[in-house]
């Protein structure tokens, strides 16, 4: 109804709101696409220098440590100069992750910028063809001015630095060589490594790197100066992505083909570059999500590598687009005004009452019925039906203390038929009594009901946390069975930790006479297969359980009361605990209306 009533009141207007926007954004959008275009070539170029200008500066950093290594000013071998060149260059650069340096014989020693913004001088020395290297690792913490020696290490390496691509292209090449490498002497680090080949009078000495993680060169994007919402990426040969000025989902892919779909602007890139196969161009394509998209694409003077732009025409028409609907906005004012308040009342008339009720019936499904509340509604229909699922949940809450939750539900849900019958199956029957009841009745009097209702509150508390089910209550005795309705595998083991609960809660409690001190309560265990469903006629009915195995159970009672102990089971229970349960033998019984004897056991009571 509300969405009715919206609908009428926006088609009032929407045709003629729809023309005057269609005229004012013509106008205001008619050279914008040129403007847009210049402002995005110009921030392009920007990011291009700047990144430019960082990957020079690493350049420039590695011919800084070949030309002091190369001039001699500072030997190779020399620990504690070298460490201090590595260690100032390093603290310099803060884009810079690694500077080290690989000799012929496989040593390797480097400075490392570690995430947590600390240094670490890692060194790993030479060693036998298939033994490890030994590695020793200082660990510094950078403080005002200078920094403070934390920790060493030692330990052995598998890093080998000759077999590094670094070095090897390093050690080939008269000119600077870039490359992309994954392990590093910590291990598992994405970086891009410029090295360079160390010669002293001819012989080779070693080769420079400086490397910086693609970690923090994508870090090092993200503080460019960006246009809002657009991406920068950096890419090598093939679309492999080193860098990105933001990671999608927090990952950064390995190509641009793998970046998941919600990343809309990865995926028009892809499409451009695959539109283009120059390197080197400039497309405006437009994306479902974002609208037009300006892609440029320009080569670095570093390797194949390429500095990719994308930058929405929302990013610098943004503020024309918004004026443009700003139009379109104030003409259809009265129409959404007119919607709200048409929704408004929909909602407080129908949608709220309506949702309000079904969680009501949803409680009543759930058996959650003392959750079940009256709702006030403006309109009497809902009132009345709101005050009736009230009286439903009262109802339904006094029918289930006259019987077993888990036989009202499946009565209510309609799985059991309310009419005569059962079925056979193996049950565990729990009896249990007060001692001399019938005593303190006669001394009592009518004041001997609250010790009777807290035996029985407390027995059923016991038997539901066992999961039993009760059935009924004879005077001052309850009974319980387990494994029906619902199954229960332990049911033999449940009874009996139910029944030891009830003894251990009864003597918790002041006796209820001295004399009645020592024996508590008398429980009688029993299990067997009985008829259980619903036994009665037509009219009424009872779902119980009925059998032999009910009247031993029941019996067993007298025969706790004869040996003097508060807890008998058969040999019928105590074969189906499988052995988990201590008992001790009371020997054999005779029954009323068995033939034979009944092996029977007791639950002892620890020792105080």
């Amino acid at each position: 109804m509300g969405r009715a009533v919206t609908a009428l009141l926006l088609l009032a207007v929407l045709s003629t709101a729809t023309l005057i926007h269609l005229i004012w954004y013509r106008t205001a959008t008619a050279n914008i696409d040129t403007v847009v275009a210049s402002l995005e070539a110009q921030s392009a170029g920007a990011v291009r220098n700047e990144l430019s200008a960082n990957l020079a500066l690493v350049s420039s950093t590695a011919e800084i440590v070949r030309s002091v290594l190369f001039q001699g000013a500072i030997r190779a071998d020399d620990e504690v100069k070298r460490e201090f060149l590595f260690l100032s260059l390093l603290r310099e650069q803060p884009a810079i992750a690694w500077i080290g340096f690989g000799f012929p014989d496989g040593r390797f020693f480097g400075s490392h910028a570690t995430p947590d913004s600390r240094i670490e001088m890692v060194e790993i020395g030479k060693a036998l063809p298939g033994d490890p290297r030994p590695l020793r690792r200082d660990l510094y913490r950078p403080i005002p001015g200078d920094i403070y020696f934390e920790n060493r290490l030692t330990a052995e390496s598998a890093y080998v630095a000759e077999g590094s691509p670094w070095y090897r292209l390093g050690k080939d090449s008269a000119e600077p060589a870039w490359s992309v490498v994954n392990i590093l002497p910590n291990g598992f680090e994405p970086a891009i490594v410029v090295s360079k080949r160390v010669e002293v009078f001819g012989r080779l000495e070693g080769v420079v790197m400086v490397a910086v993680s693609l970690q923090r060169l994508s870090t090092t994007l993200q503080a460019l100066n960006v246009a809002k919402g657009s991406k920068v990426f950096l890419l090598a040969k093939n679309n492999m992505v080193l860098a990105t000025s933001e990671p999608s989902d927090e990952i950064m892919a390995a190509h641009l083909a793998d970046f998941p779909a919600s990343d809309t602007l990865a995926a028009t890139v892809a499409a451009a570059a695959k539109q283009n196969d120059s390197g080197v161009f400039r497309a405006l394509l437009d994306n479902e999500t974002l609208g037009p998209v300006f892609v440029s694409s320009t080569r670095l003077p570093f390797e194949d590598w390429r500095l990719v732009t994308a930058i929405p025409r929302s990013t610098f028409a943004g503020d024309i687009d918004s004026n443009t609907r700003r139009v379109l906005f104030i003409v259809t004012a009265i129409v959404m005004l007119a919607a709200i308040a048409a929704i408004l009342f929909a909602r407080v008339l129908f949608a709220r009452p309506l949702s309000r009720l079904a969680e009501q019936l949803s409680l009543i499904e759930r058996f959650e019925l003392d959750n079940v509340r009256h709702t006030p509604t403006l309109l009497a229909e809902l009132n009345d039906f709101s005050f009736a699922l009230k009286r439903m949940a009262r109802g339904l809450s006094a029918f289930a203390r006259f019987m077993p939750l888990d036989v009202v539900r499946p009565l209510v849900e309609g799985n059991i038929e309310p009419k005569p019958g059962g079925k056979l199956a193996e049950i565990t029957v729990l009896f249990a009594d007060l001692p001399g009841f019938t005593e303190l009745t006669e001394q009592l009097g009518a004041e001997v009901e609250p010790s009777l209702t807290r035996f029985l509150t407390l027995s059923i508390a016991a038997i539901h946390a066992e999961g039993g089910t009760v059935d009924k209550f004879i005077g001052d005795a309850v009974m319980a069975y387990w494994n029906a309705p619902g199954a229960e595998p332990n049911h033999a083991l449940r009874a009996c930790r139910a029944a030891t609960a009830i003894r251990n809660a009864m003597h918790a409690l002041p006796p209820l006479a001295p004399k009645h001190d020592a024996v508590r309560v008398r429980i009688g265990i029993n299990s067997g297969v009985a008829l259980v469903g619903n036994i009665g006629s037509s009219e009424r009915l009872s779902y119980t359980a009925i059998g032999d195995v009910v009247n031993l159970a029941s019996r067993l009672v007298g025969v706790a009361k004869e040996n003097g102990v508060e807890i008998v089971l058969s040999d019928m229970t105590l074969e189906k605990t499988n052995g988990e349960l201590t008992t001790r033998s009371l020997g054999s019984a005779m029954i009323r209306g068995k033939a034979l004897p009944v092996p029977v056991y007791t639950i002892d009571q620890p020792m105080p």
